[in-house]
């Protein structure tokens, strides 16, 4: 016997899709709490910090890596950490000093989960790690960094832990006016970009202000370990200069001042952040042609200094320093580790605000660095180191006041 199928009206079927909704929209409504319950333990439960750094451990920018530094603050600071507190996880690979290699290393530390990462210091490889990061709300947060470029660029997630080249130059010329200097020579190069073409000119920007004089701009190349057309077009000049100003990196400018020296040249030579590495002694040689020689830098080193003794206990543990760098790596890692405490959260974009929180945080090349005032750059003193007798001295410490450059 057959049975006639009823007839299901309207009503009926929009009873039964109700139904069916309902039962969906309940699982949906589950699984989004389930899923923000794990995400609230995920944050909740300390979790990693996890910082990536592309760095050079070989190539031209090998002398001034920040990574030992940064590690050696890591080891610190996770010893130290208490139940609650966030454990950091850094994730290092050698960059070659290549900016392609650096970006792509950077994709694969944001892949692996890093809330901050870094990278060759430089805009060609900072700016597009930076837009890669965007969108997963991580920040590029480069210790070295000081071009402008970077704080021209627009860019909200980046970070760097130096003072921008305008402020370098002004208390490079602040220091040298006050030590006597009118006249000075520049030595500029496009290899490195307005790092070492740009930031000359600013210093003598800011000299000229004071009341000195820019008596020539002399051109050079990145790798030049023969300085003899450069000598003798200041030799050849009218008026021979108080100083030479020069933005470079080591063994040129060792051997630059070498050279100098050599050849009759008794004034001062001032410089970048780039001449604070030990290697600056050896590769001069003579202790008295270091008298007059001069240069901005990130902290006071072999003074003496908490910085002194901060990176020679990492040396005596074990860690493969290389100087006022490290300093800075070891500031990243501190500020962003604080941060997170500060904020109870390792999520990428909270973890940038309290970065940028009032107040700011301690720090080994400074008492308390801020990036509230500025966001892409700290607040801070810049020291000018000199020689006495062969041994580092600090000239000035201070925040210059004239930067025409950033104003």
């Amino acid at each position: 016997m057959s049975v006639r199928p009823r007839r299901r009206d309207g009503a009926w079927e929009l009873q039964q899709q109700g139904r069916r909704r309902g039962s969906m929209d309940r699982m949906i409504l589950g699984a989004a709490i389930a899923a923000a319950g794990l995400l609230q333990v995920a944050y909740a439960g300390a979790a990693d910090l996890k910082i990536g750094l592309a760095v050079a451990m070989t190539g031209t920018y090998a002398p001034y890596s920040e990574a030992e530094g940064a590690r050696c603050m890591a080891d610190k600071l996770n010893k130290a950490a208490g139940a609650g507190d966030p454990k950091i996880e850094l994730m290092i690979e050698d960059n070659r000093s290549d900016p392609q290699l650096s970006v792509s290393l950077g994709q694969k530390f944001l892949d692996a989960g890093a809330q901050v990462i870094t990278g060759v210091p430089f805009p060609d490889a900072l700016i597009p790690t930076a837009q890669i990061a965007e969108p997963y709300g991580a920040t590029v947060f480069s210790a070295p960094n000081t071009q402008i470029e970077m704080q021209q660029a627009g860019l909200d997630n980046f970070i760097a832990g130096a003072v921008p080249d305008p402020i370098n130059a002004a208390a490079t010329a602040d220091a040298l006016y006050g030590k006597g200097a009118r006249t000075v020579a520049l030595l500029v190069s496009p290899d490195a970009g307005s790092y070492s073409e740009k930031l000359p000119e600013w210093f003598g920007e800011v000299f000229e202000h004071l009341g000195g004089k820019v008596v020539s701009k002399l051109n050079y190349s990145w790798g030049t370990t023969d300085w003899s057309p450069q000598i003798a077009s200041i030799k050849a000049l009218p008026q021979k200069p108080d100083a030479i100003h020069v933005c470079g990196v080591l063994p040129d400018v060792g051997i630059l001042i070498r050279q100098l020296r050599a050849n009759g040249y008794d004034g001062w030579v001032a410089g970048c952040d780039a001449f604070d590495d030990k290697s600056l002694e050896g590769t001069v040689g003579d202790p008295a042609s270091l008298e007059k020689v001069m240069f901005a830098t990130h902290g006071a080193t072999g003074v003496d200094s908490p910085i002194d003794h901060f990176l020679a206990q990492c040396k005596a543990d074990g860690y493969k320093i290389n100087g006022i760098f490290d300093a800075l790596g070891a500031d990243m890692v501190q500020i962003s580790y604080e941060a997170a405490k500060k904020s109870g959260t390792v999520e990428p974009a909270a973890l940038r605000e309290a970065i940028r929180a009032p107040g700011g945080y301690p720090g080994t090349t400074a008492p308390i660095i801020s990036f509230a005032e500025k966001k892409g750059y700290p607040v801070k003193a810049v020291p000018v180191m000199g020689f006495a007798n062969g041994k580092r001295v600090l000239i000035t410490d201070t925040q210059p006041t004239f930067v025409p450059a950033l104003n």
